[in-house]
């Protein structure tokens, strides 16, 4: 049986609890005097209370992040539990009266913060001036969250003002040009040792120019990640060509379109790999991988299965991950339950075949998520028995399977750690196969959507009633998931 509802923690309960009374009461406020005047009868009383900036925190974020509530009321909450050694503070989205206000409330109540996001404060040129007084004020940030609104001035400000950043969100449509990147490297020599990630640029977007960002990595020693930039191996190139013995400290590169002379460059630049995106890389790149001694994750885009097999032959028992799209050629199953004896996930969409032989087990798979697969009956039947560690299991093509067949499959194989079963498109199975999940694994806690399936709105009606009065923890998620974007 699906495992049953636990007890909601009382802290949850509290702080929702708390929360609703909270909302209610600044939502009476229609003035400055008003709000001056709640303001202190409230902080009295969260003090009387021995309320601590650990539950300030969790109920500012809590209340900030419901985006449905009133401006106003999200704006005064901050006003009142910004308070000091408040620590992280994530403003979610504001309509652009109150980006002023808001930075504004940050530089002056923020200064202990460590961590700020201000996705959905779109700051632009009318607000510069506010922002850099906020990063001037705030000087123990080591997370900084900002997409979208980055650009040569915010980043000579960061430079200037920024000892200790960790992370910087810059990635997204941005102004960002060398003139910025040299001008937060030069602002003081502290930062450019503590920055470790940045994310910057745009998925398949050479939105800032590879050698922008090569200055980037030449100028920070410790970064190990480039988060969303796409021609990261490009930029590691440039680099190559006029430096061939510069190491980096990178542990996640993304490539679009790798030739030879750019896998030469990330082998030689970037030792310490341990994640690899490439998309359409020219033949005879992948084999090139197997010289990453740390490399546990890999995904890519546009490929040729048989490369990749060759690959796995050498280095697949270091693999954990693999996040495939776009294969050309045949994708072997059992080639990869012998290759790659660690894997834990394996996500692919659109292969173009895929075949399977002996049934050589996936020993620690707890993941699978394929869409386009183009499996047979007979594949399926062997990811799903041949895992015995499954914990997720998501299919996007039509499940040829019936209710004897799941029933078989279940009865013999109970799939002891099943967690979430996702069959959007399963003509043939019906209601029995629910009940038998159900009743069956002791840990599924999300089933849908079954909008593909035999099954009724009256049958989804009945076993959410059945889920709901036995206090089952389980999701049947509604139907049309898949087709809501349609």
């Amino acid at each position: 049986m699906s495992p049953r509802l636990p007890v909601p923690p009382l802290q949850e309960t509290t702080l929702s609890l708390v929360a609703r009374q909270l909302i209610h009461a600044l939502s009476q406020l229609t003035s400055e005097e008003d709000a001056a005047f709640s303001f202190a009868m409230v902080s009295s009383y969260y003090e009387s209370m021995g309320a601590t900036n650990d539950i300030f925190q969790d109920l500012m974020n809590l209340i900030l992040s419901s985006e449905y509530l009133d401006p106003s009321v999200r704006y005064y909450t901050m006003r009142l539990l910004l308070k000091e050694n408040v620590k992280s503070l994530a403003t979610g989205i504001f309509p652009h009266p109150y980006y002023g206000k808001v930075l504004e409330l940050i530089a002056e109540q923020g200064q202990h913060l460590t961590s700020l996001n201000l996705k959905g404060v779109w700051v632009k040129e009318d607000h510069l001036s506010l922002f850099c007084k906020l990063i001037q004020n705030l000087k123990n940030l080591t997370v900084l969250n900002i997409p979208y609104i980055a650009n040569d001035e915010v980043l000579k400000c960061i430079g200037e003002y920024n000892k200790v950043l960790k992370l910087l969100d810059v990635s997204g449509e941005t102004d960002i040009t060398e003139i910025g990147i040299d001008a937060m490297l030069r602002g003081n020599a502290q930062l450019t040792r503590s920055l470790t990630v940045i994310n910057i640029g745009m998925y398949g977007d050479e939105n800032i120019d590879h050698t922008d960002v090569a200055l980037l990595i030449r100028g920070l020693p410790n970064l190990t990640n480039l988060g969303s930039y796409s021609y990261v191996g490009k930029a590691i190139n440039y680099i190559y060509n006029t430096d061939a013995d510069f190491i980096t400290k990178l542990n996640f590169v993304h490539d679009i379109r790798t030739n030879m002379r750019t896998m030469k460059a990330i082998l030689a630049l970037c030792p310490m790999i341990e994640t690899i995106y490439l998309e359409e890389p020219d033949q005879g790149v992948l084999i090139q991988m197997k010289e990453l001694r740390n490399i546990n994750k890999i995904k890519l885009n546009k490929f040729q299965c048989h490369e990749l097999h060759q690959l796995l032959e050498k280095i697949g028992h270091k693999i954990v991950t693999l996040m495939l799209s776009g294969a050309a050629g045949s994708f072997n199953f059992t080639r990869i339950a012998e290759t790659c004896r660690n894997l834990e996930s394996l996500e692919f969409y659109q292969i173009h075949t895929a075949t399977h032989e002996e049934e050589i087990p996936f020993s620690k798979l707890e993941h699978i998520e394929i869409i386009q697969g183009n499996l047979s009956p007979s594949l399926l039947k062997y990811l799903m028995t041949g895992s015995p560690k499954l914990k997720k299991l998501i299919i996007g093509d039509e499940i040829k399977l019936d209710d004897n067949d799941m029933s078989r499959m279940i009865h013999r194989y109970k799939f002891d750690n099943l967690e979430a079963l996702w069959f959007p498109n399963a003509p043939r199975l019906t209601c029995a196969t629910v009940e038998m999940l159900m009743e069956a694994c002791p840990k599924l806690q999300s089933l849908g959507e079954l909008s593909g399936w035999r099954f009724t709105p009256d049958d989804m009606m009945f076993m959410r009633a059945i889920a709901a009065s036995t206090n089952l923890d389980l999701i049947l998620s509604p139907p049309g998931i898949f087709q809501q974007g349609r």
